[in-house]
């Protein structure tokens, strides 16, 4: 989609550069851009038979796993998939998603320093801010009921 956000892009990105991390194949079509609500097009992704999909946001990954299992496939039998940012009903799906949790509290804290710190000293150069975030565990990946309680105790 040609209007991604600039976080989209940033997951992306960091989506290669993880499997360049782990001198995994990385090819064009490990990416796909596509509306997860057009069944046409979540056909055609399926078709080509993926063990998994990382979504860029719990929102999208929420709305191809409707789709998905309107198409009579299976979470995570057929497909593992992942989403991130951990939104309130991750884990109200119809296969509970896994996902990674944004540390949201400490996003706002460190935007809210930055800004100050930007009104204090104008000059101050542009940098990147990064946070830890915490991978939530659930059904959808196919991770075992074990690895969901480890994931809930943490």
């Amino acid at each position: 989609m040609s209007n991604a956000a600039a976080t989209v892009e940033a997951r992306e990105a960091g989506y290669r550069e993880a499997l360049y991390a782990w001198r995994s194949p990385i090819g064009p079509d490990l990416v796909h851009r596509l509306d997860p609500t057009d069944r046409e097009s979540v056909r055609t992704l399926m078709a080509s038979r993926p063990d998994a999909i990382v979504c860029a946001n719990d929102w999208t990954a929420a709305r191809l796993m409707h789709s998905i299992l309107q198409l009579g496939y299976a979470v995570p039998e057929d497909v593992r998939l992942v989403g991130i940012d951990d939104l309130e009903y991750a884990s109200l799906l119809p296969v509970p998603l896994t996902t990674l949790r944004q540390p949201t509290r400490e996003i706002g804290a460190a935007a809210f320093a930055a800004m100050l710190d930007r009104v204090t000293r104008p000059d101050t150069p542009v940098r990147d801010i990064l946070l830890q975030t915490e991978l939530v565990v659930r059904r959808s990946c196919g991770a075992s009921p074990a690895a969901h309680r480890a994931s809930r105790s943490t």
